[in-house]
């Protein structure tokens, strides 16, 4: 009777154990599968940072230039200043150009007399 216990606790145990051994051999190949993943899902997203930190870095340069190019760009102030000078030019060569063409009228004027009664 011993014996017959024995026995069934020897087939019993080893049953047991083949159960233990095919959940660790699946915990195993599980660890494998999605371990394996998680790395390589890892450093991926890691090169993923490193590109997008040299992307941002690149832009900050950009900006930095834009800003500096930005500060020595003429002002509203200064445009209004510019403004006002064109407009006093064009007043100023509008003004000459009328002058110029009373000038010419009476060029004209003296060459028709001249041409009529002669130099005399």
């Amino acid at each position: 009777m011993i014996s017959d216990e024995i026995k069934f606790g020897l087939v019993l145990l080893g049953s047991l154990g083949s159960i233990i051994n095919t959940v660790a051999n699946a915990g195993l190949w599980l660890y494998v599968r999605y371990g394996d993943r998680n790395k390589e899902v890892d450093r991926k997203f890691s090169k993923l940072q490193e590109d997008f930190d040299d992307r941002a870095d690149e832009q900050d340069k950009r900006l930095a230039r834009l800003e500096g190019r930005l500060d020595r760009a003429p002002t509203h102030d200064d445009l209004g200043k510019l403004y006002e000078k064109i407009n006093a030019t064009t007043q100023a060569v509008s003004q000459m150009a009328g002058e110029m063409k009373g000038m010419n009228d009476t060029l004209r004027l003296i060459l028709a007399q001249i041409a009529e009664k002669g130099m005399r």
